[in-house]
């Protein structure tokens, strides 16, 4: 029993490494198999099908960061008498959701990557699933960012939001490589951040961007 889900959780891992790495199109079952160590037929005895991996791989990194994200949301809305939650209060949930779902063994920032990696290219019927996975996430936090900052046109929000999965994206890929990468062409050098340290320059960082004047020539 305890191979077997050995196997099942080394051929998530392998597939998710693939996906992230090379896209749908590189995560074939051969290369899963061979990346776990497993037999041909194993992503079929575990999952079904190629298609169901994939699903099972977004789903097990996506669904915990949607849980926890709107579990603190229904708390924060709970405590607060008299007002919505403030635009720093949404942001801080949903980036310390993010930092803190990172993969304790692999230390890797599985679901920012494979939300930055997209759904786009995926099978339909798979794109469906992940989709109606995240559907009550981006409704929730949709409605609470708007509410926050009421002079924020609503079709802008879709930008914001992918400037935002920038910064957070680049953030974090500094900070889990901080020391590996040289910095050598500048005289200010960066310091070390704990997580903590991290979420606070985020969330700053990221409702500025949120709430910044629109252009004239928009």
């Amino acid at each position: 029993m305890t191979l077997s889900i050995d196997t099942k959780k080394a051929l998530l891992d392998a597939g998710e490494k693939l996906l992230v790495e090379r896209g749908i199109t590189g995560l074939t079952v051969r290369a899963v198999t061979e990346a776990a160590n497993a037999n041909l037929g194993a992503v079929t005895y575990h999952f079904g099908s190629k298609e169901r991996l994939v699903e099972e791989i977004f789903l097990r990194r996506l669904r915990p960061v949607h849980q926890a994200s709107i579990a603190r949301l229904d708390a924060l809305e709970a405590s607060l008498v008299g007002r919505e939650p403030k635009l720093d209060e949404i942001i801080e949930i949903l980036v310390r959701s993010i930092i803190e779902a990172r993969g304790v063994e692999d230390n890797e920032m599985s679901a920012l990557k494979l939300t930055q990696r997209g759904i786009q290219d995926l099978p339909l019927e798979t794109r469906t699933v992940v989709e109606e996975e995240s559907a009550e996430f981006i409704r929730r936090f949709d409605s609470a960012i708007l509410r926050s900052v009421p002079e924020l046109p609503p079709e802008e929000l879709y930008w914001r939001q992918k400037f935002f999965m920038g910064a957070l994206s680049f953030g974090v890929d500094a900070w889990t490589s901080f020391g590996q990468s040289p910095y050598p062409h500048s005289d200010v050098q960066p310091k070390e951040l704990d997580s903590e340290a991290l979420i606070v320059r985020l969330v700053a960082f990221i409702c500025a961007g949120i709430t910044a004047r629109l252009p004239d020539r928009s």
